[in-house]
């Protein structure tokens, strides 16, 4: 890491520091160094709030407390706020602890990677770096440029309102979303369509019909297939549809209809014979055992006798048998009377609605037949009559009872006999009862039974919906066909959608393009942002269309739940890798691809001095080594994952995204893979401030940076020029290597010219150019002179994705950037790299490794020998340990430290013999590698003191002794 070499301190002391407000840890904190082994407790403060402990990072439970702090730990006792998150108030206890962990171990980390002393020397910009990297360890997957997708609260809000039919499993099917947003999709999608209209069903040819007017979305759409579940509509013989483009009218049935919940199979009592005799008003019927109340309407059909028919409500019961009604005018008489029994009133329609038509419907569920003793059928008569009046919006009757209505029924069957009748009436809202005629015979020889099964109100419609695709399906019931089926009709389609073709826009045509749905949802005027085409970036689009074909890169995908512009146009552009921005009031678009030429270089001349920074975001434990992600499958319509691992990745600890609108495997796959490499490979944010030229990049430009703090480069400006010999004098040395070198020129324009390969001169600050460049260096003194970055390599800049300009007063912008790399354009092909090096810091090593490690016989003792290595960079120490065997990568071996040195050899014994094993690592900020050897086959026995050969034995002076 290259802030990290900037300085470098041994610090064997033990640390800790106790911080005791976890919102501000610079206020009142302690810092202790540790000189001796002390335990864990005695550092901790005592007190009765919660206090968390970490040492080098990981957090201590009470019960390690008792073991002592190494030299070299770091420890962290950060005494933790009460109070808060209570039961409604949202606070999340456990995430508070793990950030307040991240925030306070930042300054410790830093002081572990630079050193105590050295954090001050470093100063803001270096603490920064480190204390933001550590910040990250919270985040399992980053990407500056194209973020990954996660769920917005407006998306999780609407989920939680109405489920979306077509992307919720537990919900699929079809439904009537109320003060729903309609539909929105792109692409090809098997969609559930909601419901345009209330369904309702009506009998025919003693056949039940079901009507249903489904709205696929707006706009206009190529189908595929129309389907329930997955079985084509066309194998159901009972079912009969018709799609209605937008603008288009519904022919084959009414569809603003509405049925009453009240009426659900109620049965009409048939007459009744009774007697009757007037008093005055008072009419006293007698009934036995008649059950009635107070209240109950019956109508009252005088058979002999003078009194009026009529409907009447029962005002007492004197007994059981006997009941009375208040008549209209006064009488004296008595006689016969039947006794018809109404059932309603049941409102037909909503307040606020006005009814053209009612509609009921009628069954007869035994049949209609009279049984005679050879077994044969008679016709059997019913006869009902109909009645309806007006009432106003709070339900009070308005208008007197009228009958719409008498129908007779006559059959002789077994089988249940279904009818809907229809009577058209004066715009209202209407309230209707039924009655029946005739006596019902009871007797098991007779279907005699009448069910009332269903009140509808037919309304005053507009058989257009504008900007909308429908679908009126009518369905007979049958025994292939499941009322449960009937709500899972889904729809196979494809958007059609406007093509810009450089000058002008086609009609609507299939496509599941990116660009255009990017085009329509800012173009619409229904549901877009109704943006004319000067506000967009046309030339762009088409161009970014025609590599997203080219990749087959889609967005498929319904928007069924509201959601704001921004946030609309953020997804679809995600599908292709590719994010939204506003200049000079233009809506552009930039795909996170790979580019050659930056657009503008900042170096130590044109950056404000002061204003630079860089956060280096540092890998962690809970860093995501691969990407899960979890997309619409297109082959089965439903949610699948394919899990996206670089080169060298366990993929132990995936992270999970959710691709909306991707439908493809291999595309989820390839976004995945950039994901990964996104968050292997950049992981340095850069800032800084600049002048006017500031407004040369947009956000996804390249552009080049040098820098001296981080050693990007080297800069200079050119103040001499021999075009001849191609020969350039800068006004600072440069620091010359044996790799091979290489320098861009800053252009008139801001831009980048080079790299070009370049020599050595005659002195450090001249350069002799491979080849003429395209840019004549500028060396006068009118205007500014033209600057140069060098360096090895890729070391003469750093090249970084803007993604973020923000204007500073008048003069000045301010631009945030992440670190570019090819690999992150190249993974999705299966091509990756170690990251390049871009900074001229001397590597710090922090894993030593030990090489050239050799043993040498002692010339008077051949138990004894010196080991001896190589110096390993990074190494403060190096540790020696011995164990009993001839393999060191035994599993049951014992080792013991023999010693312990700075220096790059150590003289040992052999601790048993021939078989004995020797192995060395060395220690610096980590601890390296072991590296073993065999003594028996790598001690120099040519140092044997006597005159024999080494392979003969001498037993007055052995070779080797045990």
């Amino acid at each position: 890491m290259a802030s990290t070499a900037l300085i470098s301190h041994s610090h064997p002391f033990a640390h800790s520091i106790t911080v005791r407000n976890p919102f501000h840890p610079h206020q009142d904190r302690q810092i202790t160094a540790i000189p001796g082994p002390v335990p864990l407790r005695a550092l901790v403060p005592e007190m009765d709030q919660p206090i968390l402990v970490l040492r080098n990072g990981e957090a201590q439970l009470r019960a390690t407390w008792d073991q002592p702090v190494r030299c070299g730990d770091l420890v962290a006792i950060i005494v933790l706020p009460q109070g808060g998150g209570g039961g409604g108030g949202g606070s999340n206890p456990l995430r508070m602890v793990l950030m307040l962990a991240v925030m306070v171990y930042a300054p410790v980390l830093a002081s572990e990677l630079i050193g105590i002393n050295g954090a001050a020397v470093l100063g803001s910009m270096g603490v920064t770096a480190v204390q933001a990297g550590a910040t990250m360890l919270g985040m399992a997957l980053v990407n500056a440029v194209i973020p990954p997708p996660k769920p917005t609260t407006a998306q999780q809000a609407a989920s939680l309102a109405a489920p979306s039919p077509t992307y919720n499993l537990q919900a699929q099917g079809n439904m009537a979303r109320l003060d729903q947003a309609i539909p929105v999709q792109y692409g090809r999608v098997c969609a559930y369509p909601d419901f345009a209209a209330q369904p309702y069903v009506e009998y025919a040819g003693n056949e039940q019909y079901l009507y249903q007017l489904l709205c696929l979305g707006m706009g206009e759409y190529e189908i595929e297939a129309v389907r329930i579940e997955d079985t084509p509509v066309a194998n159901f013989a009972e079912i009969d549809y018709e799609v209605i483009p937008p603008g288009g009218a519904i022919t084959k049935f009414p569809t603003n209809v509405v049925s009453s919940v009240e009426v659900s199979g109620q049965e009409l009592a048939g007459s009744i014979a009774a007697t009757y005799t007037q008093s005055g008003t008072t009419i006293t019927v007698t009934l036995n055992a008649h059950g009635y109340a107070v209240g109950r309407v019956l109508y009252l059909d005088v058979t002999s006798g003078t009194s009026v028919d009529g409907a009447y409500t029962i005002a007492t019961v004197p007994s059981a048998d006997t009941f009375t009604v208040t008549a209209a005018s006064s009488l004296s008489t008595s006689g016969n009377v039947t006794l018809q029994h109404y059932i309603g009133g049941f409102v037909a329609n909503a307040s606020g609605t006005q009814a053209n038509t009612l509609g009921l419907d009628f069954v007869l569920s035994r049949g209609l037949y009279e049984a005679q003793t050879d077994g044969t059928l008679s016709e059997l008569t019913l006869s009902l009559a109909i009645e309806a009046r007006t009432v106003n919006d709070l339900g009070v009757a308005t208008g007197n009872w009228s009958v719409l209505g008498q129908r007779f029924y006559t059959a002789k069957t077994t089988t249940p006999q279904r009818y809907s009748e229809r009577f058209t009436v004066a715009g209202g809202r209407y309230e209707v009862r039924v009655r029946r005629l005739d006596a019902k015979q009871t007797d098991t020889r007779f279907g005699h039974e009448i069910l009332w099964g269903g009140l509808r109100a037919y309304l005053p419609e507009t058989r257009t919906f504008g900007n909308v695709t429908l679908i009126a399906m009518r369905m007979r019931a049958s025994n292939n066909l499941s009322a449960q089926a009937s709500r899972k009709i889904n729809v196979v389609c494809t958007r059609k959608l406007p093509v810009w073709n450089g000058s002008s826009w086609s009609s609507p045509v299939a496509t599941r393009s990116i660009a255009w749905a990017l085009a329509d949802a800012c173009r619409n005027t229904t549901y877009g942002a109704k943006l004319p085409d000067a506000r967009l970036d046309l030339a762009g689009l088409k161009a970014l269309d025609a590599l997203w074909v080219s990749r087959g890169d889609e967005f498929n995908a319904r928007f069924d739940s509201a959601l704001n512009f921004w946030e609309a146009i953020t997804k679809i552009a995600q599908a292709g890798r590719a994010k939204p921005y506003m200049l000079g009031g233009i809506i552009r678009f930039t795909r996170d691809g790979a580019q050659s030429l930056p657009v503008a270089m900042f170096s130590m001349r044109n950056i404000v001095r002061g204003s630079f920074g860089v956060e280096y975001l540092l890998p962690s434990d809970d860093m995501a080594d691969a990407v899960e992600v979890s997309y619409w499958d297109a082959e089965v319509w439903a949610t699948r994952r394919v899990t996206a691992k670089l080169t060298g990745s366990t993929a132990a600890k995936p992270a999970r995204i959710e691709l909306f609108g991707v439908t493809s495997r291999q595309q989820a796959y390839r976004e995945g893979l950039y994901q990964a490499a996104s968050n292997r490979y950049r992981r340095r944010l850069v800032k800084f401030t600049t002048e006017m030229e500031g407004f040369i990049p947009a956000f996804g430009d390249l552009i080049a940076i040098q820098h001296d703090m981080p050693a990007w480069g080297q800069f200079a400006e050119c103040t001499s020029w021999n075009a001849a010999s191609r020969t350039l004098t800068v006004s600072e040395p440069l620091t010359w290597t044996t790799s091979n070198h290489y320098i861009g020129f800053r252009t008139k324009a801001g831009g980048v010219d080079g790299p070009y390969a370049v020599s050595r001169g005659a002195a450090d600050n001249e350069l002799v150019l491979t080849t003429q460049p395209m840019t004549v260096p500028y060396t006068g003194q009118d205007y500014e002179r033209t600057h140069i970055a060098f360096g090895w390599g890729e070391t003469w800049r750093q090249l970084a994705k803007v993604i973020a300009v923000r204007p500073r007063g008048l003069h000045q912008v301010e631009i945030e950037a992440i670190n570019e790399d090819p690999s992150v354009h190249s993974a999705d092909q299966g091509v990756t790299a170690p990251a390049v090096v871009t900074s001229q810091l001397t590597t710090l090593y922090t894993t030593p490794l030990i090489a050239d490690l050799t043993l040498r016989s002692s010339t008077t003792d051949n138990s004894k020998a010196l080991l001896t290595w190589t110096p390993a960079p990074g190494a403060e120490t190096y540790q020696i340990e011995m164990a009993a065997g001839s393999n060191p990568y035994a599993a049951n071996l014992v080792w013991t430290r023999v010693g312990e040195t700075s220096a790059n050899n150590f003289a040992v014994t052999s601790l048993y013999g021939a078989q004995t094993l020797i192995r060395v690592r060395g220690v610096g900020m980590t601890a390296g590698p072991w590296v073993a050897l065999f003594y028996g086959s790598s001690a120099d026995y040519m140092w044997v003191s006597d005159a024999q050969l080494m392979w003969q034995t001498d037993a007055a002076s052995p070779m080797w002794r045990y």
